[in-house]
């Protein structure tokens, strides 16, 4: 029974001694280290500073890793309309998790990745997710917490070996509030890397919870919205530039999703076609980039672009292990492109740069209110090229409930197909033959007919003549016998007229004879 439970529990208790090892070497190794380096603190007296650090990237750990497994059932749930409360299930057996399997990571290596109801196989999506949005939450969280990445910090507690985290009221509601826009850029994330729409009511839920706050506490702003940063500036009470911040930050996104939108969203049209499904890629496009450009400043954001285009080079494999969810309609993509991939990377690099925010606001060549212009307009230059890298295809749904076709079905499939086209091809042609055989035998009985025709007229006209040649015949008045002139003509001659003249003399001339 120990030895059953021990060897089911066996990848469990591997990744806590895992843990466990890697926190002791931090600890010890890392106290060795800077004791040895400083001449004023002992080996014993950094133990527990560096405790301190495990005990809170623990407890980052844990806390993120839990908002990851939250975002995975909104990603779920509110394409379909569904409520994000109540407890999580499993998808197939629809019964509710144990408390226990529900810890984020360690549940799903405790069950070994199936369902302890019924043993069917659970997505590594979930613990991939729950581990990438812990990972990345807490480097922020760390980081900001030991005051080492806000531009314009005056106090850094952490100049020696010995830092130790400052608990402060404003750093704590920074670090909310960049939790809260990581997550929102997670959740745009998570439902974009399925090929699904984000739904407008996150829409909402992002306007509430990072323009509303910022508005309300331009601390939160941390730089200016001004290309150069004004002398003797601070975010304490500027509330007209909280409000320009938010403006510009929705006009830059606009801009660099327009531009990135030509290689990942190319048919996009919001003028004449602002429902179609690249219009509405681009609109997700712009909401995705509106995050990091309302918390980095506008400034920022071509760097921020062009760290995402990296990443979603480099991504491809880590996505290939991440399961695609079944669209609402039922239907899901055939694979994912550069869309979803460049998704994916936009909360990876905003996280990034809120974790080194202060040592890259420092440099000169990087893209902030500290730099100038030249460093803004060459990173901007650089990224009207990525639609050059990043051409995507927009993937077509493909039903999910239709069976898998191997590619000798496809083939008998084509075979058919030409066959019949070319059996339609043949029956075309005799078709056009038979009208043609058809067309000259009318031809020639029309011309047989016009003979005939004119053979009837030819008889007819004959016939005709005939008839008046008889008729002249018998209208045709007596001759007299002796001069040969019509007995009806008058006997007088007519003077002048040759012939008359001689009948006389013919006449007297007969009577001598005689």
């Amino acid at each position: 029974m120990t030895r059953n439970l021990l060897r089911k529990k066996r990848p469990l208790l591997l990744t806590l001694w895992a843990m466990f090892t890697a926190a002791a070497v931090y600890i010890v190794g890392m106290a060795a280290y800077q004791s040895k380096n400083s001449p004023i603190n002992d080996f014993q007296g950094l133990l527990a500073p560096r405790l301190i650090d495990v005990v809170l990237v623990t407890w980052l750990m844990y806390f993120c890793s839990s908002i990851g497994s939250f975002l995975n059932v909104v990603a779920w749930r509110m394409p379909r309309g569904e409520s994000v409360g109540g407890r999580s299930h499993c998808p197939r057996c629809a019964n509710a998790l144990l408390n226990r399997d529900n810890v984020p990571v360690l549940g799903w290596i405790s069950l070994r990745g199936r369902c302890r109801f019924c043993s069917l196989p659970i997505s590594t999506r979930y613990p991939i997710v729950e581990f990438l949005v812990g990972l990345t939450m807490t480097l922020v969280g760390f980081t900001e917490l030991n005051r080492l990445s806000l531009p314009n910090d005056i106090v850094h507690a952490h100049a020696g070996p010995a830092w130790s985290p400052l608990w402060t009221g404003p750093m704590i509601g920074m670090m909310c509030y960049h939790a809260t826009a990581l997550s929102m850029s997670w959740a745009m994330a998570l439902i974009r890397l399925d090929g699904t729409k984000l739904p407008g009511k996150l829409m909402g839920i992002i306007l509430a919870g990072l323009v509303l706050p910022m508005i309300a506490w331009p601390t939160a702003m941390v730089v200016p919205w001004q290309t150069l940063r004004p002398g003797a500036w601070t975010a304490e009470g500027q509330y007209t530039d909280a409000i320009m911040r938010v403006i510009t930050a929705f006009v830059a996104a606009a801009f660099a999703g327009r531009v990135v939108g030509n290689g990942l969203c190319p048919n996009a049209d919001l003028k004449l076609d602002p429902l179609g499904k690249g219009s509405g890629r681009l609109v997700d496009l712009i909401w995705m980039l509106f995050v990091p450009a309302i918390l980095l400043g506008w400034q920022t954001l071509p760097a921020v672009v062009l760290m995402a285009t990296a990443l979603s080079l480099l991504t491809k494999p880590l996505l290939d292990r991440i399961d695609i969810n079944q669209r609402p309609a039922g239907k899901t993509i055939q694979a994912r492109g550069m869309m979803e991939r460049f998704s994916f990377a936009i909360p990876i690099a905003t996280a990034l740069h809120l974790a080194f925010w202060h040592p890259l606001w420092s440099l000169p060549f990087w893209p902030s209110d500290h730099s100038g212009t030249t460093p803004i307009m060459i990173a901007t230059l650089f990224m009207l090229a990525v639609p050059m890298v990043l051409r995507d295809t927009q993937p077509t749904p493909a039903s999910m409930d239709l069976p898998p076709v191997d590619d000798d079905e496809l083939k008998n499939e084509d075979a058919a197909d030409q066959d019949a086209a070319d059996q339609d091809a043949a029956d075309q042609d005799a078709a056009d033959q038979d009208a043609a055989d058809q067309d000259a035998a009318d031809q020639d009985a029309a011309d047989q007919d016009a003979a005939d025709q004119d053979a009837a007229d030819q008889d007819a006209a004959d016939q005709g003549n005939a008839d008046n040649s008889n008729t002249a015949a018998h209208q045709s008045p007596p001759l007299n016998e002796a001069t040969g002139c019509d007995l009806d003509s008058p006997s007088d001659p007519v003077v002048g007229d040759s012939s008359t003249d001689q009948l006389p003399q013919q006449h007297r001339q007969g009577e001598s004879d005689q």
